[in-house]
């Protein structure tokens, strides 16, 4: 439960430890001598759930969480600018004094006998060492109102020890740490604390630093303190900052006959050729009306129009020139039935084949044959992907959902309400308990935390991810992008949703350093765990409707092993 206070106090003295090896910082070469220290506490430590924090300005957040089954509270600062090109961050970790014994929680650790949790494992940011990285690099800012995500540049541990950012705690122990952005032009932002939750902050320029308990000499103290041998861009020691980028939102038709992906500028609507024309043809089958009627209502969003692409694409089996034909023949296909469902006249309209050029997957199996078959519409409306017709739906999916696949798939595990939780049991024995008793609404965006208890009767445990990751893929995501796993690999990204005939997936981002889109949801479920509850948080796009479906699909050689649905889960307003 989350309660909402005031804290007034000031946090964090530097401590005195190694230099930070070739990572200044752009403020280090200009300090402000004049800042002022803060003299309080932040607040007591508590070893129960930390209080909640309040939404006045200049005014602290608290989030209660459980982190790889260890219950922490954390208190999250407002932001303040430090300068034109950086945006800090302070967070305070608390451990509760009543908090499980490491060799109790963890199936293996060298810390279970000195029973300390290190938390930054669990807050590290994809492809990462946290016993090097900045720590908390996870930890990231939103700006839903603009459909902007900002990545944190470095972290540091305000009190490190044997040079390692590992956010050590024991009962009833605190520490903190200081996490930087680049610039960050909004008033407020929804700071996203891995498996803590999600906390509305300002953004405050330096001179509100020392009343909101932000003390920059101790920022530039412990930097310069820490060393920090390995990047996460190893020839670049993230001297440049990073600036922030668009969210975007990917989408599946239940059956498998398209796929949309919406960003900031277009949104393009994959259909699956299988499904749209019969073999070797090009000619629309029954089927491809209700596809063709979704990217209908889709343009119908956008009445000022802008540029409509159609692009068909085919398989290796046949020669290149039938390849290239019928490839030009669907797309064309395609444009003739889009002109006779909606007016077209304000959309700037170009239609081309690719033949088998341009595969989506450079592989010869079945599979991936199936998936270079397809055609691609790309709208890119004038102004934006934000509807100017807002009697449709402003979510990028389906604006006129097919009638006939908005029933769901029948389910392929255990099914529950979203409050009552569903137990998911593994071959070895352990049990997962999920629950979820309500989302957030808040501009276009839902909103959740999902609570996830593990028991076991033995030493060894199936890893937590697998109840919570992507089944469908193996080493890719969702979007079947080259190089994705580094980043989903721990992530919790197969939690996805059902509404409209469609299956919803965390809204995204791409990030610089992986070049492959990152889901809004937790990236870093390790360790292994035997026992105890995790706090799963995850950013959805807005499907509308009163109540949404949660629902994770099995692996296909598992069986329905880590299959679940949870359902009539209560969408409340922020």
């Amino acid at each position: 439960m989350r309660r909402r206070v005031f804290l007034s106090g000031a946090i964090l003295t530097g401590v005195g430890v190694p230099l930070l090896a070739g990572c200044k910082l752009p403020w280090q070469s200009k300090r402000q001598t004049g800042s002022t220290s803060a003299s309080a506490s932040a607040g007591k430590a508590s070893g129960t759930a930390v209080p909640a924090a309040s939404a006045a300005p200049q005014g602290w957040q608290e989030l209660d969480a459980h982190v790889m089954g260890h219950h922490l509270g954390f208190q999250v600062s407002p932001l303040v600018r430090r300068d034109e090109k950086t945006t800090v961050l302070v967070l305070k970790l608390t451990r509760a004094k009543d908090d499980p014994a490491v060799k109790d929680v963890v199936v293996d650790s060298l810390d279970k006998d000195s029973n300390v949790f290190n938390a930054a494992y669990s807050l590290a940011r994809p492809g990462s060492n946290p016993a090097f990285e900045p720590a908390a690099g996870g930890v990231r800012l939103l700006d839903l109102s603009t459909n902007r995500v900002w990545v944190a540049t470095t972290g540091v541990e305000n009190k490190v020890k044997d040079n390692y950012n590992k956010l050590s705690l024991k009962p009833g122990a605190s520490t903190s740490c200081f996490v930087l952005f680049g610039a960050v032009d909004a008033k407020q932002v929804t700071v996203f604390v891995p498996q803590a939750g999600f906390v509305t902050v300002n953004v405050l320029d330096s001179s509100a630093a020392a009343a909101s308990g932000i003390d920059f000499k101790a920022i530039d103290k412990a930097f310069d303190s820490a060393t920090m041998p390995h990047t996460r861009d190893k020839a670049d020691p993230k001297q440049v900052l990073e600036a922030p980028v668009p969210i975007e939102r990917y989408t599946k038709a239940l059956d498998d006959s398209t796929s949309t992906h919406t960003g900031s500028k277009d949104i393009t609507v994959t259909l699956a050729s299988d499904v749209t024309f019969a073999s070797d043809s090009a000619e629309l089958t029954s089927a491809a009306d209700a596809q063709l009627q979704t990217v209908a209502g889709q343009l119908a969003q956008y009445p000022d129009g802008g540029t409509l692409t159609i692009v068909g694409h085919t398989d290796d089996v046949q020669d290149d020139a039938y390849n290239q034909t019928l490839s030009e023949k669907r797309a064309n296909a395609v444009k003739t039935r889009l002109e006779q469902l909606t007016n077209l006249d304000k959309w700037q309209t170009s239609v081309s084949g690719k033949g088998e050029s341009e595969p989506k997957i450079n592989d010869t199996s079945d599979e991936a044959r199936a998936a270079n078959r397809r055609v691609e519409i790309t709208l890119t409306p004038t102004g934006g992907t934000t509807p100017k017709n807002t009697a449709t739906p402003a979510n990028g999916s389906s604006a006129t959902p097919n009638p006939t696949s908005s029933k769901l798939p029948d389910p392929k595990g255990p099914v529950a309400k979203g409050a009552d939780g569903v137990s998911v049991k593994h071959d070895n024995g352990a049990q997962l308990t999920i629950t979820i008793d309500h989302v957030t609404r808040t501009n276009g965006y839902l909103l959740g935390q999902l609570h996830t208890t593990i028991s076991t009767t033995t030493d060894t445990a199936p890893d937590l991810k697998q109840w919570l990751t992507d089944k469908e893929v193996v080493f890719s995501n969702s979007r079947s992008e080259d190089g994705s796993s580094e980043p989903t690999e721990h992530a919790a990204d197969g939690l996805t949703l059902l509404a409209g005939g469609e299956r919803i997936y965390p809204a995204d981002y791409r990030d610089a350093d992986f070049k492959t889109h990152v889901p809004l949801t937790e990236l870093a479920l390790t360790p292994f765990i035997k026992a105890g509850t995790t706090t799963i948080c995850v950013v959805w796009p807005d499907p509308g409707g009163d109540t949404i479906t949660l629902d994770h699909l099995p692996a296909p050689h598992l069986g329905s092993s880590y299959a679940y649905r949870l359902t009539d889960i209560p969408i409340k307003n922020s």
